[in-house]
């Protein structure tokens, strides 16, 4: 094959490829950084900025504080960590599974009344109170198991939290 016809391919693969591929964490359990406290308040906005989001650094960067490690699930098939932040002046709340595949599913509970607003690191986001409505379920996360059925239907019930065929159930 000549390099040509290569680069080609390699072109081909890497624009089918998702986006961004989460590394392992390691170590795992990952410690508690206890910075619960944001730097910026949890709002709408917010959310809409951390929708192109791809790794957990890259979340705490842009909220201005590494969180608080609420709980460690190792038990599910897929473990994660899950991480919680207050918005500054006590302006919403956010919630972050971090899963040790390196995935992450985040819930944003802003002050406003808004209802949750919720996006992974594998393109999904669902904003009921965006203009207009926002309903992207993304690809396939990581964590997902293949046994999970993944379609629009699935995916809200998928996004986050345990990922078992019995949990994704309810």
């Amino acid at each position: 094959m000549r390099s040509k016809d290569l680069a080609v391919i390699a072109m081909l693969v890497l624009s089918v490829t998702p986006r961004a591929i989460a590394a392992e964490v390691t170590p795992w359990p990952p410690s508690d950084p206890a910075q619960p406290q944001a730097g910026v308040a949890i709002t709408k906005a917010l959310a809409m900025s951390l929708r192109d989001i791809r790794d957990f650094a890259g979340l705490q960067r842009a909220v201005g504080s590494s969180g608080k490690l609420s709980s460690v699930d190792n038990d599910l098939e897929t473990p994660r960590a899950i991480y919680d932040w207050e918005g500054l002046g006590g302006r919403g709340r956010m919630t972050v599974d971090l899963y040790r595949s390196g995935g992450i599913g985040v819930t944003i509970t802003p002050d406003d009344g808004t209802k949750a607003i919720t996006l992974n690191n594998a393109g999904a986001f669902i904003c009921p109170d965006c203009s207009p409505p926002v309903d992207a379920c993304g690809h396939r996360p990581s964590w997902v198991p293949h046994s999970v059925h993944w379609d629009t239907f699935d995916c809200h019930r998928t996004i986050i939290g345990p990922q078992t065929p019995e949990a994704n159930s309810r």
